[in-house]
């Protein structure tokens, strides 16, 4: 059975880390914290990759917690999403190795909880406590422009995350829905609202095909969404002639506590979902098609002590396509190998 190593912890935030990011190709991550600041972590060595260091911190751009960061597709540029309602836009100087605060986007009316960068790099997008998603465009010299501002949800809005290849959204809110953003003529409109969960929706990831989509929730399970097509086989009605989804499989039994974040590998196809019953758990699909089954393959109990998982996330390349990433209430971010015993 495979297993859980630990390759590393990177301590040095004073406070809660709430998310942790792997670089879109680099072997660097950045880890976000209540102590308003982002570290970002590399190896000592390419040799030893037990030992991390702090490469860089960005400070003083917010007043409050940083919630959420997101790496743009090129890695040059970074988008932090804070308590103190503003995102900001950091851009990485080459000539001094430094990273400087160059925009913050103001319009949300309190705490930002997610941003995110589109895969063209052209679109961010933030969701907030104040019930709304900001779809904004990147112009040249670092200004933004907001394209649109969505209220369908009625409750704080958890987090946003873009398709991998396209430019359509979701969003998952503590109203127990994930709604399905696209746009037509420069006007965003919901296409879909994904109802099941029976409690706050706190997380969900797109498969590399961007044709699935995985939920975490607060109901302790996860659901596996499919995406139907218009004249699709199976006879599922879409209604405007866009794609609708549907569960194809819940994960119940599995955490004993609310799940706050799910990561779906872009590489090796895994799903890990990380709760607050401080478990980390890897999950691999064992049939396809429209009756998916998935199975709990490794377990690790206890990884951040007694404290919450606030996130996991899988690295997105091939270079490092077994590691995890973990951020806990106990200010301490943590890397894991997925190890597949012979």
């Amino acid at each position: 059975m495979p297993r859980l190593e630990l390759v590393a912890s990177l301590e040095g935030h004073q406070d809660r880390v709430w998310q942790a990011i792997w670089h879109p190709t680099k072997t660097i991550l950045a880890t976000c914290s209540g102590d308003k600041t982002v570290r970002l972590w590399a190896p000592a060595s390419h040799s030893d990759m037990s030992n991390w260091q702090c490469i860089n911190t960005l400070e003083g751009g917010h007043k409050r917690t940083i919630r959420s960061v997101a790496w743009s597709p090129s890695g040059h540029e970074m988008a932090t999403a804070s308590f103190d309602a503003t995102t900001g836009i950091w851009e990485h100087d080459q000539r001094d190795n430094d990273w400087e605060c160059v925009a913050t986007l103001e319009g949300h009316e309190n705490e930002i909880k997610s941003v995110a960068w589109s895969s063209s790099g052209q679109l961010l997008a933030t969701c907030s406590r104040d019930k709304s998603v900001w779809i904004w465009e990147v112009e040249t010299d670092n200004d933004f422009e907001c394209l649109s501002v969505l209220q369908e949800h009625s409750q704080d809005v958890k987090m946003v995350a873009w398709h991998p290849h396209q430019e359509i959204l979701a969003s998952a809110s503590y109203d127990d829905t994930i709604k399905i953003w696209r746009e037509d003529d420069d006007d965003w409109y919901c296409s879909d609202t994904l109802q099941g969960h029976t409690s706050t929706v706190w997380a969900l990831d797109f498969d590399a095909s961007g044709d699935h989509i995985v939920s975490a929730s607060d109901d302790q399970t996860l659901r596996i969404w499919k995406m139907y097509k218009p004249n699709n086989a199976q006879g599922i009605p879409t209604p405007s002639n866009d794609p609708t989804y549907r569960t194809v499989c819940t994960l119940s039994g599995y955490h004993g506590r609310c799940i706050y974040s799910v990561s779906w590998s872009k590489v090796n196809n895994h799903i890990a979902s990380a709760s607050g019953d401080n478990t980390i758990r890897v999950f691999t699909q064992t049939a396809g098609g429209d009756e998916p089954s998935w199975e709990a393959v490794a377990t690790i109990k206890d990884a951040h002590g007694v404290h919450d998982i606030n996130n996991v996330t899988w690295f997105p390349t091939q270079q490092h396509g077994d590691w995890l990433a973990t951020a806990g209430d106990d200010g301490v971010a943590r890397i894991w190998r997925l190890v597949e015993d012979e």
